[in-house]
């Protein structure tokens, strides 16, 4: 197996592992992969991004207990962003449509800590906005 490869599969480990500790409501793993200056913008820009580590762990504590409730589907490196497709349990008639059941977020990471999370509307935005650097 090349680095990589390795890489490839540290990447993705961790990317279960945190939504994992996210799902059981331990939030300390998210913590500690956000960078200071992390932000969480949406799939539309507006007042509803987060622009700091305190409000996107506040968000996710609320979200997690109603709608940020599912499994990943995949996690893809793509250069130096990783798209990740999430498979929610249940999707609203309000939420944001989804790609064949996935709903569609890249990871900026920097010094090996989250710096952005960008939602996007299908996975054909994701990886083009994740190929964007």
């Amino acid at each position: 197996m090349s680095g990589r490869d390795d890489e490839r599969t540290e990447t993705d480990r961790l990317v279960r592992e945190t939504w994992s500790a996210v799902s059981r409501g331990d939030f300390a793993v998210l913590d500690s992969t956000l960078a200071p200056d992390a932000k969480w913008r949406a799939v539309e820009d507006g007042p509803w991004n987060c622009e700091n580590r305190s409000m996107i762990l506040r968000v996710m504590k609320d979200r997690t207990r109603q709608d940020l409730v599912g499994d990943i589907d995949s996690v893809l490196d793509v250069g130096d962003r990783i798209v990740v497709g999430f498979r929610p349990s249940g999707h609203g008639p309000d939420a944001w449509p989804l790609d064949d059941g996935v709903r569609y977020v890249v990871l900026t990471l920097r010094d090996g800590l989250v710096i952005e999370m960008k939602g996007c509307i299908d996975r054909h935005a994701a990886f083009e906005y994740a190929s964007a650097g």
